[in-house]
């Protein structure tokens, strides 16, 4: 994600970009008798966060969005597989009005509170089982400020009806119920209905388009796991623009008709962009790639912010959210932070501080010299802070430790083991943990075992302490 400053408050945030092991929580076989699962997946930072007690396998959200009116109509599928025997257990869920909850084909009872919605079916579920859950719901959505980041994010509504989903770090609630948490990931499928000439943009490939009176139905599907808050659709009139990238994949960009040209102008750089990234860090991990321009007004009124949704990223209108370091930020994003996912909120640097490090790869084509007077020049404008790399402020992740710090952590790093072994890494690490999730204590080990090091004391001094290093000359 990119944010250099909030509009609104005018606060100015330096040098901000807003954009796992399979998604299995440990079953607890030790409890054979029916079970409310846990409130949260136990974030380190965000114990709340998410839900236990089962993993979510797949949704298939389908919507019809009057997006003049800001008001949708819809059901979320949720498959998953429980974990334990539960009597109930909990979704993630913000201020819209649910209709109906079925369980198995069962009517199932329901209660919300505190944007959770806890369901108990009308008979318990059995662990290691699967079971469907049916939500049917409606309402009109709206932003939410999470208790990790001081502005808004989640569904975002425009004056002239354009919708923009922002789901960083746990927004996915405000317009489905969900596991709302990088480590449970699951695939998915958006089937939204809006009327025309409106156009819908979503993560995954576009699978389908079709004709219904005055609406039309755009099926869009992410067949690899995603996390929810990369979960997103965007509504708008728009210019889409078609490329071919490497090895033959779909690059699909959704400009808003009235975007100034100036604004288009560098993602056509994309195709090489990727070209450059599938050579340092493996193959590009999705079937297609692509952008959404969003509304000037909505969110962007607000924050300047771009965000990696998986697969499609997001850019504010601005010159700096449709600068060429921004786009490669949020490119880099598909491999550190959605390919390979956080274990825990507190690991941000390993996709913030990789997506930084990747602007200064693709700004100077991997030059080592000109990468490591970048990252001096940072290094010299780097204060110290009451925060490690590896352990940022819990109420706002997005500062400097984890963008600018990160990515001198990946500096040192490539200094002490060398230009071919630090890519190796990379690489190493980004196939090892490819549509799962991972943690700082899994990037060590990655790095320990490709480079036959003991880096025990070098991760000490770059990641945990609070005053960085030096980087050598």
């Amino acid at each position: 994600m990119t944010l250099p400053f909030q509009k609104s408050l005018r606060i100015v945030i330096a040098g901000m970009v807003l954009a796992g092991c399979v998604s299995t929580i440990p079953t607890n076989s030790s409890t054979p008798a029916p079970v409310q699962d846990a409130p949260g997946i136990g974030d380190t930072y965000y114990p709340n966060m998410g839900n236990g007690g089962y993993d979510a396998q797949h949704y298939l959200i389908a919507l019809d969005v009057d997006p003049k009116a800001n008001e949708l109509k819809g059901s979320v599928t949720m498959e998953a597989n429980a974990l334990e025997n539960l009597g109930s257990f909990n979704l993630d869920f913000h201020a819209l009005t649910i209709e109906s909850v079925i369980v198995n084909d069962r009517a199932a009872k329901f209660t919300g509170r505190a944007d959770e919605l806890t369901i108990t079916p009308s008979k318990p579920l059995e662990m290691n089982q699967p079971f469907t859950v049916v939500i049917e719901y409606s309402g009109s959505p709206e932003l939410f400020i999470s208790e990790a980041a001081p502005f808004p994010m989640g569904w975002s509504h425009a004056e002239n009806g354009a919708i923009n989903v922002w789901g960083e770090p746990e927004a996915a609630k405000t317009w489905f119920p969900n596991n709302n948490h990088p480590r449970d990931k699951a695939t998915y499928r958006f089937e939204i209905a809006a009327p025309n000439p409106w156009i819908v943009a979503a993560s995954g490939a576009l699978r389908e388009t079709k004709a219904d009176g005055d609406k039309t139905l755009f099926v869009w599907e992410m067949d690899q796991p995603m996390a929810t808050y990369l979960a997103s659709i965007n509504i708008d009139r728009y210019d889409l623009v078609t490329r071919t990238g490497p090895n033959g994949m779909t690059i699909r960009n959704y400009f808003p008709v009235e975007l100034l040209p100036s604004y288009r102008l560098h993602f056509n750089a994309l195709p090489a962009m990727i070209d450059f990234f599938d050579n340092l860090f493996g193959p590009y991990p999705f079937e297609e790639y692509g952008v959404v321009v969003a509304a000037e007004s909505g969110l962007c009124d607000k924050v300047d912010l771009a965000l990696e949704a998986q697969s499609m990223s997001i850019h504010c209108p601005s010159v700096v959210m449709t600068s060429e370091w921004v786009i490669a930020h949020e490119l880099a994003h598909q491999w550190f932070g959605d390919s390979v996912s956080l274990e825990n909120w507190q690991d941000i640097w390993l996709k913030e501080g990789f997506a930084t490090y990747a602007e200064w790869l693709w700004n100077w084509k991997n030059d080592p010299v000109k990468v490591a007077e970048r990252a001096k020049l940072q290094q010299s404008r780097f204060f110290d802070s009451d925060y490690p790399v590896a352990g940022p402020a819990p109420e706002d992740l997005y500062t400097h430790e984890s963008y600018t710090g990160g990515a001198l952590v990946l500096q040192a790093l490539r200094l002490e083991v060398g230009d071919e072994t630090f890519f190796d890494i990379l690489r190493a690490y980004a196939e090892r943990y490819q549509y799962g999730y991972a943690g700082t204590d899994e990037f060590i080990a990655v790095a320990e075992e490709v480079s036959g090091e003991d880096l025990n004391s070098f991760f000490n001094e770059w990641l945990f302490s609070k005053t960085l290093p030096k980087l050598p000359e």
